[in-house]
C-alpha cells in the first residue's frame, strides 16, 4: 500500500507546484489586462468588470460543482452496490449499465431540442430532480425498480453534459462577458480544476460514509440532498435562456436531429469535435468501469492476494486529472481555436498510447502509471473540448447539437457493454479499439480543425 501513498504525495506535490505556477501566470495576464483597461477606460470600470466576472463564474461554477458532486457521490459505488450487496451477477450489471447508457442515447434526440425550446435553466432543474429519483431507486432490491433507476441516470448524465453548458455559454454572450476580459478558456479551465477537487473529496466522504454507516447506500442519501441543494441554487441565482425559437413552425425531433445533423455535415468542423467526442468519452466511460478491473488482475498475476486500495487509487487519478487542467489552465489567457485543437490532440494521442501499454504490460505499478497518464489526459481533454465547442457551435443550436453529439458516444458503450464477458480478454479488446479510435480520431481533428 506504500507505492500507492507515495504515488499520491507526489502527485499532490505536483499539483500544487501547477497551482502556484497557474496563479503566478493568471496574476500576470490579469495585470496585463488591467494596465490596457486603465489605458482604454477607468479604473472603476475594470473594478466593475472584475465584479461581474467573479458573480459570473461563481453562480455558474457554484451549480454546477453541486450538480457534479451529486454525480461523484455514486459513482465508485454503483458496480459495488450491484454486485456485491444487492448479489447481482456479472451479465446483469452490465446490463443495468447498458440500460443508463441506452436511455442516454434516446433521450439525446430530444433534450437538447427541449431545453432550446423551454429553456436551459428548465433543463438543469430537471437533471437535478431525475438524478434524485434514481438515487432512490438504489435504495430498493427490486430488479425493475433499478432499470428504471438505470433510465433516469442516462437522462440525468445527458443533461449534465449539455444543458450546463448550454446555459453559460449562451449567458457569458447574452451578458457581453468577452468584453470584460473574461474567456470561456478559463471558466472551462477552473471547472474540471474544481471538480477534480470535488471528485477527491466527495470520494472520500462517501468512503468514511458508508465505513459509518455500513451500508453502500448511504452516499446515495446524501448525493440525493445534494441534488436538492443544487436546484435550489439554480431556482434562486439563474436567469433563464433559449434557443432559436422564433422560425414559427413546430418540429419533430427527427426533424431536429436532422436540422442539427445537417449543421454538423456542413461544418466540418462540429464533425471533428463529434468524432473526438464520441471515441474519447465512450473511451472514459469504459475506463471507469474496467479499472479495477485491470489493476486486480495485475496484482493477481504477480501473485499478492490483498485487494487494492481502490480509495487511494481513486485519489491519485482525480490528482492525475487535475494536473491535466491546471496545465490548461495556465495556457488559458491566450488560447484560441488552434491551439485548443493542439491540446485536444495531444491529449487523445497519450491517451491512445497509455491504454495500449496495459495490453502488453501486466505489471501493477505501470499498468496504474498508465491510468494516471489516461486520467491526465482527461484533464486536458474537457476543457479544450469546451472551449472548442463554446467557440464553433452556435448559441442558438447548441443544446440539439450537443445532445446529438452524444448520440454515438452511447451507441459505442452499449455496444462494448452488450459483449461483456468474465476475463481480461473483452477488456484488452476494448482498450484496443479505443486506443486505434483516438488515433483515428486525431486524424480528423488533424483534417477539420485548423
Amino acid at each position: 500500500m506504500a507505492f500507492y501513498e507515495i504515488n499520491l504525495a507526489v502527485l499532490v506535490l505536483i499539483n500544487a507546484v501547477l497551482f502556484l505556477r497557474q496563479r503566478k501566470t493568471s496574476a500576470t495576464a490579469e495585470s496585463d489586462r488591467a494596465d490596457s483597461a486603465v489605458e482604454e477606460a477607468s479604473e472603476r470600470k475594470w473594478e466593475d468588470d472584475a465584479s461581474q466576472r467573479t458573480a459570473f463564474i461563481r453562480k455558474y461554477l457554484s451549480a454546477y460543482l453541486l450538480a457534479t458532486a451529486g454525480d461523484w457521490l455514486q459513482g465508485p459505488h454503483i458496480y459495488a452496490i450491484y454486485r456485491y450487496d444487492k448479489g447481482l451477477e456479472e451479465t446483469t450489471t452490465a446490463a443495468l449499465y447498458a440500460t443508463g447508457f441506452i436511455s442516454g442515447a434516446v433521450s439525446a434526440t430530444f433534450v437538447g431540442q427541449l431545453a432550446d425550446k423551454y429553456g436551459r435553466k428548465k433543463a438543469c432543474l430537471v437533471y437535478c430532480a431525475s438524478y434524485l429519483a434514481c438515487c432512490l431507486t438504489m435504495l430498493s432490491d427490486n430488479l425493475m425498480v433499478l432499470y428504471v433507476g438505470r433510465i433516469f441516470g442516462g437522462i440525468s448524465t445527458t443533461l449534465l453534459y449539455s444543458a450546463f453548458e448550454t446555459w453559460m455559454i449562451t449567458e457569458y454572450h447574452h451578458r457581453g462577458l468577452e468584453a470584460t476580459g473574461l474567456s470561456t478558456a478559463t471558466i472551462f479551465g477552473r471547472q474540471t480544476t474544481f471538480n477534480s477537487v470535488v471528485a477527491i473529496f466527495t470520494g472520500v466522504a462517501g468512503e468514511l460514509l458508508v465505513s459509518y454507516t455500513g451500508t453502500r447506500k448511504a452516499p446515495f442519501l446524501l448525493a440525493g440532498l445534494v441534488f436538492i441543494l443544487a436546484a435550489f441554487w439554480i431556482s434562486t441565482t439563474w436567469t433563464e435562456n433559449y434557443g432559436n425559437t422564433d422560425d414559427g413552425r413546430s418540429k419533430t425531433s427527427l426533424s431536429e436531429i436532422a436540422s442539427a445533423a445537417k449543421s454538423m455535415w456542413k461544418d466540418k468542423r462540429i464533425f471533428a469535435l463529434a468524432v473526438a467526442s464520441s471515441v474519447f468519452e465512450s473511451m472514459m466511460y469504459l475506463f471507469v468501469f474496467f479499472w479495477s478491473a485491470a489493476i486486480t488482475s495485475a496484482r493477481s498475476i504477480a501473485g499478492v492476494e490483498d485487494s487494492p486500495p481502490f480509495g487511494l487509487i481513486f485519489s491519485c487519478f482525480m490528482c492525475a486529472m487535475m494536473a491535466g487542467s491546471l496545465m490548461f489552465t495556465m495556457f488559458s489567457s491566450t488560447l484560441s481555436i488552434f491551439s485548443a485543437s493542439y491540446i485536444l490532440k495531444i491529449a487523445m494521442t497519450a491517451a491512445s498510447l497509455a491504454l495500449m501499454t496495459t495490453i502488453i504490460n501486466y505489471r501493477e505499478d505501470l499498468v496504474f502509471w498508465a491510468f494516471c497518464i489516461v486520467e491526465l489526459c482527461v484533464g486536458l481533454y474537457f476543457p479544450s473540448m469546451n472551449f472548442l465547442k463554446g467557440n464553433i457551435i452556435e448559441d442558438g443550436a447548441r443544446g440539439k447539437v450537443y445532445s446529438l453529439i452524444r448520440l454515438p458516444l452511447n451507441a459505442f458503450v452499449v455496444i462494448a457493454h452488450s459483449l461483456a464477458e468474465e476475463g481480461d480478454h473483452h477488456r484488452n479488446n476494448v482498450f484496443l479499439t479505443f486506443g486505434g479510435g483516438l488515433l483515428l480520431a486525431f486524424i480528423v481533428v488533424q483534417r477539420f480543425i485548423e
